[in-house]
């Protein structure tokens, strides 16, 4: 059976766009607008491995909610994988970061939004 556990940290952030903008507008500024503005900052493109970007729409939130399960109220998911907490620390701390991440989410991201540190106990790999 294939079974790899990675013990690298990813670390995720679950956000709501801001109500006074439409989903097409939250979903199209933050594949565009704001992977830009990242990576345009040498230290989070140094010291980040993986940035991965989980869009929920509307239509797969209705989809999911047709299994009677409740369903996260959130719009995105943004998946940074990095080699440990320091680094993300490094990343948080650099100036033109702290100066412009927060400011572009500010267009499209209600704050507070949530963080969490994980690891990857992969099961099944892609076929």
């Amino acid at each position: 059976m294939y079974h790899v556990c990675r013990t690298v940290p990813q670390s995720f952030y679950i956000f709501e766009k801001l109500p006074s903008i439409s989903d097409e507008k939250f979903h199209e500024h933050w594949k565009n607008q704001h992977v830009d503005t990242a990576k345009g900052n040498q230290t989070f493109m140094s010291k980040t491995r993986k940035y991965n970007q989980v869009h929920i729409t509307p239509e797969l939130r209705a989809q999911a909610e047709a299994f009677n399960i409740p369903v996260m109220e959130y719009d995105g998911i943004a998946e940074v994988w990095i080699d440990s907490v320091e680094e993300w620390k490094a990343i948080a701390a650099d100036e033109n970061f702290i100066s412009v991440i927060p400011a572009d989410e500010d267009l499209f991201i209600q704050k507070p939004f949530k963080i969490q540190f994980s690891y990857d106990n992969l099961v099944i790999p892609e076929k």
